[in-house]
């Protein structure tokens, strides 16, 4: 493992201890799933963790918290961080510093984390993963909305006017709260279709094709797998959720596909964001 995954490790764990303290399903999803499986951990160049609960669960797990009472860790959601942008939540560790380029002028907590989304009906049957496709993609096309506030920049007189411009977009979205209003749109499109009444379920946060939603009976139950030192759940039928996603997914991809996708420009796994921040002028 490098720095960063220790620390992602580290939150996966304070995850997991509350979810079993508290009795909330979970399962590692995508990538992380299949590093569970085919690397017994971390994917050697992957960057992030996801996990995925059923929406009841996760709606219980984002009230808790209190739970990390005395730690520096933060359940981020659009609720409890006014500047975040996603419908999903993340677990923060708010002594480290993971800034994301897409976010570098978002004013949010940009500690290390760990992706933490919901699980939902997408159809009410199995033969619509069409109609399931859309809805996640027209939750992503309000999701570009959000990112204007990171249009915000240094004005510099090569670029005065596009800056200017820029700038002016930027603040307009912070003042509207376009941002939160999506959120609140978003947030009652996704819950439409109940998980308990579903025959598709799947992530709706997670931009996909028809892999992405599958039937909602393969979420049902999990089972725990080694992960680096310690254990998760995963869903019992993993192999077919992989194959689902990925193919053969037990061949490694070309060395040329062995990188992370979360582009950063500051990490620290000892300075906390804020500070980070102020140091580098950002």
């Amino acid at each position: 493992m490098n720095p960063l995954q220790e620390k992602q490790l580290e939150l996966l764990k304070a995850f997991v201890r509350v979810c079993e303290k508290h009795n909330l399903q979970y399962f590692l999803a995508y990538g992380s799933a299949l590093g569970a499986i085919r690397h017994k951990g971390f994917i050697p160049w992957d960057d992030d963790v996801d996990v995925v609960m059923p929406r009841k669960d996760y709606d219980e797990y984002i009230k808790l918290q209190y739970e990390y009472e005395g730690t520096p860790y933060f359940i981020q959601t659009f609720k409890s961080d006014p500047c975040y942008i996603y419908n999903y939540g993340k677990l923060r560790d708010s002594s480290t510093t993971f800034l994301e380029n897409a976010f570098r002028n978002h004013r949010m907590n940009q500690g290390v984390f760990i992706d933490i989304f919901p699980l939902d009906g997408m159809s009410f049957t199995v033969d619509n993963k069409k109609k399931a496709v859309k809805r996640n993609r027209f939750v992503w096309r309000q999701v570009y909305w959000s990112y204007l506030p990171a249009l915000r920049r240094k004005i510099h007189a090569r670029t005065f006017l596009k800056d200017i411009l820029l700038n002016i977009v930027a603040g307009l979205a912070y003042v509207f709260d376009i941002a939160h209003y999506r959120n609140k749109r978003v947030e009652k499109y996704a819950r439409k279709i109940p998980l308990e009444q579903s025959a598709l379920a799947g992530t709706i946060f997670t931009y996909g094709s028809l892999t992405g939603c599958m039937e909602t009976e393969l979420f049902k139950e999990t089972i725990k797998v080694p992960f680096e030192d310690t254990e998760v759940n995963v869903l019992k039928e993993y192999d077919k959720y992989l194959t689902n996603l990925y193919g053969d997914y037990m061949t490694f991809p070309p060395k040329e596909k062995q990188v992370g996708h979360h582009y950063n420009s500051g990490v620290s796994m000892e300075q906390g964001y804020l500070d980070y921040m102020k140091e580098h002028h950002i």
